[in-house]
């Protein structure tokens, strides 16, 4: 199941025509391969508008083979084939369902849009400036009346001038088929949202709330996603920019999920329990670190499981919760549960 989503603005597949230097060409290739090998990815979901084709058509900028061949001649390009780029666009145009068919919320009808920052401004045609405000309309209407639905969906723009974009318009028709959108005001009404935008991995990243993540989390991909997302912010916040597949070796225990469903996951409590996994698989802050103990004496041998040996651990998440996990032979660590109340030490096997 995935746990988080993304749209790509149309403008985001348009040859960069205005590239200045051969530096732009080798970014925009290169970030056309970073969105298409996302496809792979179980825990993201990636859409396109429903007028993407139709946006880039009329604009003149599609199909893209007689651009691209131009546009690598004019700088020298060699590195990349030009059949292999234009795959990679005809790929991502082809993703079904769209983002309105996904989200059920059909088309919009405004007037005096504006954007702050102004990202309309980027759009390097009239019909793809026309679907990219068709689409920041639709996305912020979501975040504000479905937020459960849709909190983290960015939009993946050629340039974002920052994380967050102030949407405001006069709405005069919205069509959906949304029962939750029941308490939109009847148009003509004025509306103001925000839209999380991005245009690197990294930006994405950072749109992503890992704490809402676990907590709505219904299966091990949705565990995983945010526990990958904290370790690798948290070796942003170190100073690197780290490979988002290069994460310590772990599993997530049968029972783990099972032991959340049981507490009360405040967003205070998941944040220091995701703070507390990351410690565990980085191996720091070990003094917060204890034996689970056989017995209740404190010169009891530590609790071995009988079927591969792995070693019982318990760190503290605060006073009354703890995280109990298996450090395995083989160097893997294996996430048990959340222990509550504090005098609770079993740990499943």
């Amino acid at each position: 199941m995935t746990v988080a989503s993304v749209t790509i603005d149309a403008g985001v597949l348009a040859v960069p025509y205005q590239a200045g230097t051969e530096e732009d060409v080798h970014r925009y290739v290169e970030t056309l391969l970073d969105w298409s090998n996302l496809l792979k990815e179980r825990w993201l979901a990636i859409y396109m508008s429903d007028r993407a084709s139709e946006a880039l058509l009329d604009d003149g900028l599609y199909p893209l083979r007689d651009h691209l061949s131009q546009l690598f001649t004019a700088q020298g390009i060699v590195e990349y084939n030009v059949n292999d780029v234009a795959t990679i666009v005809d790929r991502l145009l082809q993703l079904t369902p769209s983002f309105q068919t996904y989200f059920s919320i059909l088309d919009v009808l405004t007037e005096g849009l504006s954007t702050e920052p102004d990202i309309l401004r980027f759009c390097s045609g009239k019909k793809l400036q026309s679907d990219l405000a068709r689409c920041i309309v639709l996305i912020a209407i979501l975040r504000q009346h479905c937020q459960n639905l849709i909190c983290d969906h960015s939009m993946i723009l050629r340039y974002a001038p920052g994380k967050t974009v102030r949407v405001r318009s006069l709405i005069h028709v919205l069509e959906h088929e949304r029962a939750d959108l029941r308490t939109l005001p009847v148009p003509p009404e004025h509306f103001e949202g925000d839209v999380l935008v991005c245009d690197d991995f990294l930006g994405l990243i950072d749109c992503l709330d890992e704490t809402s993540i676990l907590r709505k989390a219904t299966d091990e991909i949705g565990i995983e996603t945010a526990i990958r997302i904290t370790v690798y912010k948290s070796r942003l916040a170190l100073g690197t920019v780290p490979e988002w597949d290069n994460v310590p070796e772990y599993r997530v225990g049968h029972a783990f999920r099972l032991s959340l469903q049981r507490i009360e996951l405040t967003k205070q409590l998941v944040r220091k329990l995701l703070r507390a996994i990351v410690e565990t698989l980085e191996q720091t802050n070990m003094a917060s670190t204890h034996w689970l103990r056989t017995g209740l004496g404190g010169n009891d041998p530590q609790r071995v499981r009988a079927n591969d040996q792995a070693k019982a651990w318990r760190r503290d998440i605060d006073r009354d919760y703890h995280l109990h996990y298996w450090y395995c032979e083989d160097g893997i660590v294996e996430i048990a549960s959340v222990s509550f109340p504090h005098d609770d030490f079993s740990i499943p096997e």
